[in-house]
């Protein structure tokens, strides 16, 4: 059994590690927040799949793992607000971002997840806001897509996962994985249909 949630693991992390790879290669000509973000998710996936058992590396994964939930959403909802020319928000929600990752060390657990929640929050109001505008479904279905893990389950910093997270812990990180995957993919046609219909109004 346990062999079966290792693979299971295994495999939605190779699938989310090629899915926001692809997604960070297709947009870093036009996107380079959004590629970065891709990136991100892309490593921490990687490095999930082999499981490390040194303990540092292990944290050191836990670490760009959480980072890549936490900015990753972030980063890409900043392109949708910088395409859409509301530059003021993009940089507030890039600044309280910033500021969120740097001042996590001096929060409590509970703290951390409540934060997490409100980024995730944040980040998905401006991201849905910009795209129901737009009318770029693709970029809503992927802003949820890569929200969830936030919303759903936030880590702390030593890779626990949040109070809605119960014995079916495996599982609950398998399916989040795949959807991110999904997102990843959604997000990055929506982002250059996007960019595409504005060259097109122009």
């Amino acid at each position: 059994m346990d062999f079966i949630r290792e693979f299971t693991t295994a495999m939605a992390c190779v699938i989310l590690s090629v899915s926001s790879l692809h997604a960070a290669y297709r947009l870093f000509k036009d996107h380079r927040a959004s590629s970065v973000a891709f990136l991100l998710i892309g490593f921490s996936s990687v490095l999930s799949v082999f499981s490390p058992s040194n303990q540092t590396i292990k944290s050191l994964q836990n670490d760009l793992e959480w980072a890549g939930e936490s900015l990753g959403p972030a980063l890409i909802t900043f392109d949708f607000l910088w395409l859409s020319e509301d530059h003021i928000t993009a940089r507030i929600l890039l600044i309280g971002s910033a500021f969120f990752i740097m001042l996590s060390d001096w929060l409590s657990s509970d703290g951390l997840v409540i934060m997490s929640r409100c980024l995730a929050f944040s980040t998905l109001s401006c991201s849905l806001t910009v795209c129901a505008f737009a009318e770029n479904a693709a970029g809503a279905v992927g802003s949820v897509a890569l929200s969830l893990p936030l919303l759903v389950s936030p880590r702390t910093r030593s890779g626990s996962l949040g109070p809605l997270v119960m014995p079916t812990e495996g599982l609950l990180c398998w399916i989040l994985k795949v959807i991110m995957a999904l997102g990843c993919w959604t997000t990055g046609k929506a982002l250059n249909k996007y960019l595409y219909d504005l060259k097109g109004w122009d």
